[in-house]
């Protein structure tokens, strides 16, 4: 169920997600940050009607845990917001696009085999929750399937039980991205985790729409799984992580491209050739999107001369760029 919007904007921001979602785009790209903002005019502001500059920038102002691609999402959300009002004829302020700028390029983190082991074994041990009964059996499936699989957070959520051919071992995958549906194959192991979750989940709950269903009967929300995954690292004893940044939830399916990667690297196969399956796989809509993973492999295996670098010169995107 969707939380309503309550201040004076409400209606217009409910407007403007069922343009969007009539346009292809996930209700969860805007609804989240209009949310915010919704909040932010109710507690401040709950008399405005007017999106004024003064309104905006001082909800734009960045929060003390917000870090610079945060703050973009952020404003962009409202500038689209600005748009719509003003292409049904609400004056509005709409914040140009030069002030936000480009997004800071974010490097992925790669897991040590020491931090998935621990990782997967807390998952193995989380204990039930009153506000998500089935979380024990839950969470190490769901995580698996996005590192076994290659899965980006949203599609392994929106999963349904439809989706999951148990028999012939994969998912339909749709509500991508880009809006491309794709089948994923699982392995033997992963079939046989499914296959055992399933059994138990349709014992305890009946008529289940979502493979891993919230008790309301809706999906699981992005950030009830971001919660997941750092009651995981917590559990696992790991507040630290070597390099600049901190794991995402979105890193499990990074790390299963550059581990696939480095399979077919060390086993010394075509990598040029090879790519094309994993870009199709990962439902990528651009090929230099898979090649962008090169960047990721051990210095080792960039030096490896069993591979001819040059042939991925004009499709390796420059880090920074």
């Amino acid at each position: 169920m969707n939380i309503p919007f309550q201040s004076r904007f409400s209606i217009y921001m409910e407007d403007m997600i069922l343009f969007k979602e009539a346009l292809g785009y996930a209700r969860s790209s805007y609804e989240k940050f209009l949310l915010h903002f919704d909040r932010f005019c109710l507690s401040y502001y709950p008399g405005k009607e007017v999106l004024t500059k003064e309104l905006v920038m001082e909800w734009a102002i960045v929060h003390p845990d917000e870090n610079a691609n945060g703050l973009k999402r952020r404003m962009i959300a409202l500038r689209e917001f600005g748009k719509y009002l003003n292409s049904v004829g609400v004056d509005a302020y709409t914040i140009p696009s030069n002030l936000i700028g480009s997004f800071k390029p974010y490097t992925p983190y790669v897991f040590t085999d020491d931090e998935l082991s621990a990782f997967f074994m807390a998952s193995d041990n989380i204990s039930p929750h009153k506000l998500s009964p089935y979380r024990q059996y839950i969470v190490p499936v769901v995580f698996r399937l996005m590192y076994c699989c290659g899965l980006r957070p949203r599609e392994v959520r929106l999963i349904r039980c439809s989706d999951i051919d148990i028999e012939n071992g994969s998912i339909y995958v749709r509500n991508t991205k880009m809006h491309k549906d794709r089948i994923v194959a699982m392995s033997p192991d992963m079939v046989a985790l499914c296959s055992k979750y399933e059994s138990k989940l349709n014992r305890i709950v009946e008529n289940r729409d979502f493979f891993f269903q919230h008790p309301d009967g809706t999906a699981y929300s992005a950030f009830w799984l971001q919660n997941q995954f750092w009651k995981c690292w917590q559990d696992a004893g790991i507040h630290s992580f070597h390099g600049n940044t901190k794991p995402r939830v979105s890193d499990f399916r990074h790390n299963y491209a550059t581990r696939i990667m480095m399979k077919w690297v060390d086993e010394r196969r075509d990598l040029y050739a090879w790519l094309p399956y994993l870009s199709t796989y990962m439902g990528h809509s651009a090929f230099s999107e898979t090649a962008y993973y090169i960047h990721l492999l051990p210095k080792h295996l960039m030096e490896s001369s069993s591979i001819d670098w040059a042939k991925f010169s004009d499709l390796i995107p420059e880090v920074g760029k």
